[in-house]
């Protein structure tokens, strides 16, 4: 006997998930957000499902498991996108289908339209608060890099616009002297941080906008071994920079991304659609208040339901 099962198309499953997609399920910020998700599922009684690609650069992964969703009549998308142009056609077709979609991170270059969200981090308060936190480090005087400007992501080139121009209002005698890009992935991350540190050998500080850049350029202080303190201030958090951390990380909650986006849908659903654009606070982590419970909520990876 052989049985054919159909799955997908309609079904009674696919009726009442969410399909979240991550930009990356290797790391511990977007585990994060799924956690965030599933909180907000269950008390809405609906299921998250979780996928992504392995790495920030597989667009084409991202593509495909939009397509799903929409051919599975899910209850509703999250897609926190790798590319915010590339994914803007994907995106555009999902919404054709009714199907309420949010968008979490960053923004992509959509028209704003019915059935579309967006929960952001507020980019320009991170990057003021990168400014004051490496002000009160260096006292107000040195030179500092950003590691990490992306063209394709927006709101990387925000936080870096919004640190530097805080950082000329409240400390005019700390200079940027680099703002590199480099490619998101540690090795090349590290190399970039290494070629700064060489360049400038007064460096006092670099502000990293992401976790892989941080992650390098803690790696290349390490084998640089510069003469002097270099301090960073990193974007995003990951479990082992938060192992190393030094003077601050910058977070981006996408804990509450993940729940206020699942409201955003349970709210669409429901006939009452919330605001479409929602700024989620980054909060500044650093080894005094790492432990505090209300941060440890934010940094918590647990996704699976608490009974």
């Amino acid at each position: 006997m052989v049985l054919l099962l159909a799955a997908g198309c309609g079904s009674s499953v696919s009726r009442s998930t969410i399909m979240v997609i991550p930009r990356d399920t290797a790391e511990e910020v977007w585990v994060s957000e799924h956690g965030g998700a599933v909180d907000a599922a269950l008390k809405h009684r609906l299921r998250i499902y979780w996928n992504g690609p392995s790495g920030y650069d597989d667009v084409e992964q991202q593509i495909a498991l939009i397509e799903r969703a929409v051919a599975g009549h899910y209850y509703g998308l999250i897609v926190s996108p790798n590319n915010s142009f590339a994914l803007s056609n994907a995106i555009e077709s999902a919404l054709s289908s009714g199907m309420p979609i949010v968008i979490t991170s960053e923004e992509v270059s959509i028209a704003p339209q019915a059935g579309l969200f967006f929960v952001l981090n507020d980019a320009k308060q991170m990057g003021a608060l990168a400014a004051q936190r490496m002000n009160a480090i260096l006292k107000g005087k040195g030179t500092v890099a950003i590691l990490g400007l992306d063209a394709v992501s927006p709101g990387m080139v925000e936080r870096a616009n919004a640190f530097e121009q805080n950082l000329h209002q409240i400390a005019p005698q700390i200079k940027v002297v680099a703002k590199v890009a480099a490619p998101y992935n540690f090795g090349q991350a590290e190399l970039a941080a290494e070629q700064i540190l060489r360049a400038y050998p007064g460096l006092a500080g670099i502000f990293s906008l992401g976790n892989n850049y941080t992650m390098g350029a803690v790696a290349a202080v390490h084998s640089v071994a510069p003469p002097h303190p270099v301090h960073i201030v990193g974007c995003d958090q990951l479990l082992d920079s938060l192992l190393l951390l030094r003077r601050g990380e910058l977070d981006e909650d996408t804990r509450t991304m993940g729940y206020r986006a699942v409201e955003e849908i349970a709210a669409q659903r429901a006939g009452h659609p919330g605001p479409p654009r929602v700024l989620v606070e980054p909060v500044l982590v650093d080894r005094e208040n790492v432990n505090d419970a209300a941060i440890q909520q934010i940094l918590s990876v647990r996704w699976r339901p608490q009974q």
